[in-house]
């Protein structure tokens, strides 16, 4: 009798440091190559440059994580892994909201492999909006195989089965639960928009970048709001009358989605390999 494979873990390798030696990795690694850009990818805003203490204490922190083994280098296999994530031809933000704490995840995707990039901010609600007032000193990074997208992504997220759970078969001819059309009184609004716009339980937003050299970037992003144990899609559409629409969706979108939008981000960099063109 043959013996059951045991599953492939989600995460390959995890590690926890702060974020100034996360800003030293990357600009040590988009120095070695060559690249224009050399700030950190993810968080709120691009940090400022770390003084000579904060530099020397970032390099001692890597070299005790075992992932430099002198001030000013970083381990190959590291920058490896850090290079993915910077010159990776898919990259997958999430951004997601819940009992004020917000997270910003950026995720690069190569050959196979994945790295995300999370951290977390402290934010308040601000009428109609989430403002974010401070950031951990923190981030996590974690290498995954790519056809673990969507658990890497998912862990990433705020805890809650509605949001996290797997993909599931997208039903067909939603209808929207509520339109809202630009201009429309904030405090006239229908249900459940009143209620997901003022007292949400949680909210996430996903987008899919594509970059291939010499072509625009391509864009896919997604939307939803969750209210008790409702799952809300919100999309937009523009035109002369522009408007906001709220689709009951569910468990099980938001990974059907994201799956889908990955699975298009690959056909895109096909199709550039062979015609030339996203």
């Amino acid at each position: 009798m043959s013996e059951t494979a045991a599953p492939r873990p989600i995460v390959l390798r995890r590690v926890q440091l702060s974020t100034a030696a996360w800003q030293l990795m990357c600009e040590s690694t988009s120095a070695t190559l060559g690249l224009q850009e050399a700030t950190p990818t993810g968080g709120p805003e691009q940090p400022a440059p770390l003084d000579e203490a904060a530099a020397a204490a970032g390099w001692a922190e890597l070299n005790k994580l075992e992932m430099s083994p002198a001030a000013g280098e970083v381990k190959r296999q590291w920058a490896g892994a850090v290079a993915l994530l910077l010159t990776a031809p898919i990259t997958v933000t999430a951004r997601a909201t819940f009992n004020d704490v917000s997270t910003t995840s950026v995720l690069g995707l190569r050959a196979g492999r994945g790295l995300a990039v999370h951290q977390r901010h402290l934010s308040e609600r601000d009428g109609e909006s989430t403002v974010i007032t401070g950031s951990e000193d923190s981030v996590e990074i974690t290498l995954f195989d790519e056809e673990n997208i969507w658990g890497a992504t998912a862990r990433l997220l705020p805890p809650l089965d509605i949001l996290r759970a797997a993909a599931t078969a997208a039903p067909m001819g939603l209808q929207p639960a509520a339109v809202v059309r630009a201009g429309s009184d904030p405090d006239n609004l229908p249900e459940p928009a009143a209620s997901l716009v003022h007292d949400e339980d949680a909210n996430v937003t996903l987008s899919v970048v594509t970059s291939a050299a010499g072509q625009p970037s391509r864009l896919w992003a997604g939307m939803w709001s969750v209210k008790g144990e409702q799952l809300f899609s919100v999309t937009t559409r523009s035109g002369d009358t522009p408007e906001l629409r709220l689709t009951e969706v569910p468990a099980g979108h938001i990974a059907n989605e994201l799956v889908f939008a990955v699975v298009g981000a690959h056909d895109a960099l096909a199709a550039v390999a062979k015609d030339g063109a996203l």
